[in-house]
């Protein structure tokens, strides 16, 4: 080999780069995904299917809500005069039906706090999953079940009407803080932004609270009904009263 050709191998060989260098270059070059990309991120066609699907949710609630009243409606019956209609007939006819009243008017008000709640809670949702649907009709399920306790209370203030009546009305509420806890997890992405931490604590344990009142009525109902009856009235109240309070410049 001549001197030329000597020089020219080592000069090729010096320009050649290292294996070490390569491997640098390319650590530096190539960088792992820090996150794994969902496909449903950002997805345009999956943001709207979720707000179509919280529509239908409200859509579907407020109609199970006003069919739940309806039904409560029908149940008032015409006073029924035995004879002739006269002032103390029908004094008598209508005290013989203040059961019936007394228990409309009581689970009109029942629905109306549940409808309410519902409705206060889905104010921050901005859409719905499929899980979310299958929790919001369980609900609906103890909705539709009050005009039957309703009906079993027109019987009379029995115990086993009562405590009927308020497992009915425990399960409604405990469900909707389930609804709650469901939806505000971080990583589902259902509410609205601007959810306090105030509001989230509230909405988390408004519904066992509220679901507290009516187990304690169960235990006034051996004490008294009417204590009872007075107990689930008052719940709309003291529900109202804490909602403010909690939610206030929240």
């Amino acid at each position: 080999m001549t001197d030329s050709q000597t020089w020219r191998s080592s000069h090729c060989l010096s320009k050649r780069p290292s294996s070490s260098k390569l491997e640098g270059n390319l650590a530096t070059t190539i960088e792992p995904p820090t996150k794994a990309i969902s496909p449903e991120d950002n997805d345009p066609v999956e943001e709207v299917r979720k707000e179509k699907s919280l529509e239908r949710l409200l859509a579907l609630s407020d109609g199970i809500f006003a069919f739940a009243i309806t039904l409560l409606a029908l149940d008032l019956v015409t006073p029924v005069i035995v004879g002739s209609a006269t002032d103390a007939s029908l004094a008598t006819a209508l005290i013989n039906e203040f059961h019936s009243f007394l228990g409309f008017f009581v689970s009109f008000w029942i629905i109306g706090m549940l409808w309410l709640s519902h409705r206060r809670i889905f104010t921050y949702f901005k859409s719905a999953d499929s899980e979310l649907l299958l929790l919001n009709l369980v609900l609906m399920f103890f909705v539709v079940l009050v005009p039957f306790a309703t009906r079993v209370l027109n019987y009379g203030y029995l115990r086993p009407a009562l405590d009927v009546f308020a497992l009915i009305e425990i399960g409604a509420f405990v469900f909707s803080s389930i609804i709650w806890r469901y939806g505000s997890t971080p990583d589902r992405h259902l509410l609205r932004s601007n959810v306090s931490p105030k509001i989230d604590r509230w909405f988390s344990n408004q519904g066992f609270i509220t679901a507290g009142i009516f187990v304690l009525s169960i235990f006034l109902a051996y004490v008294n009904p009417y204590l009872t009856l007075t107990c689930w009235l008052l719940a709309f109240p003291i529900n109202n009263v804490l909602h403010r309070r909690f939610t206030k410049n929240a």
